[in-house]
């Protein structure tokens, strides 16, 4: 294969990437991230997400010495799969996403990551 077929398959590829999110995820958007550390001083990554096909949602995922992973929907998607939290809890993590430093936004979202971890 000559360099510029490899060139035009490698531009193909990447434009596909975005029509495959669109259509599997119904556009899915990553809203930002925080690290929040929980009661027991566990780091957790909580990414803030959003999808037409999900809805709103979060992935939690532990930084400290363990591969625990979690996810939460606020738009009640896969009961029983995802952690259920409310459309105001969602936001808070989403809040805190954008403002890392506002300290009643980490305090408010360490609380409800504690509902999530004692689970």
């Amino acid at each position: 294969m000559n360099p510029s077929d490899v060139v035009m398959l490698y531009k193909l590829a990447k434009g596909s990437e975005a029509i495959w999110n669109e259509l599997w995820h119904g556009g899915k958007e990553d809203l930002g991230e925080a690290n929040i550390q929980d009661s027991s001083s566990c780091l957790w990554e909580v990414k803030v997400r959003k999808t037409g096909y999900r809805g709103r949602y979060l992935k939690i995922k532990s930084k400290t010495g363990s591969s625990r992973k979690m996810r939460a929907s606020a738009d009640n998607y896969k009961p029983g799969e995802y952690l259920s939290i409310t459309p105001d809890e969602w936001e808070v993590f989403y809040l805190l996403a954008h403002n890392g430093n506002d300290i009643k936004l980490y305090t408010c979202a360490k609380s409800i990551l504690d509902r999530f971890v004692r689970k």
